[in-house]
């Protein structure tokens, strides 16, 4: 929607992870964006990045609704920190470059020049 940020809050879980014992240390995040939609379009431009080290940290990426749900497990909290970081930094660029170009902006920018016909010429300033 237009006027409300792509990205709507975070929510953090660290919690011992269950699923790889030689991965013991596990971070889930969740993210909620204005539709479904949005969190793919995220999503989709995140998931291509591989990890630089496979061996050490899991990262897996789910679309839950308008939610965009984080999960990374690392051999050590080291690792997982420098992982989930590195992350974190992309998917506020995702998230940025979302609101400045996504779905909505192409709404806003309509709406914007409707506004800007319907006020008489000699209002608008010069260019």
């Amino acid at each position: 929607m237009a006027g409300e940020p792509a990205a709507e809050h975070m929510q953090l879980d660290l919690q011992p992870s269950l699923q790889d014992p030689s991965k013991p240390y596990s971070f889930t995040g969740r993210v909620k964006y204005g539709s479904e939609k949005e969190a793919t379009m995220v999503c989709r431009a995140l998931e291509v990045d591989p990890e630089l080290r496979p061996e050490a940290v899991t990262r897996q990426l789910v679309v839950d609704g308008r939610v965009l749900v984080l999960n990374f497990a690392a051999v050590d909290m080291r690792t997982l920190r420098a992982a989930v970081g590195t992350f974190c930094d992309l998917l506020g660029l995702a998230s940025r470059t979302l609101e400045a170009f996504g779905p909505g902006a192409a709404a806003a920018a309509a709406d914007g020049a409707q506004v800007a016909a319907a006020v008489p010429a000699a209002q608008q300033p010069a260019r």
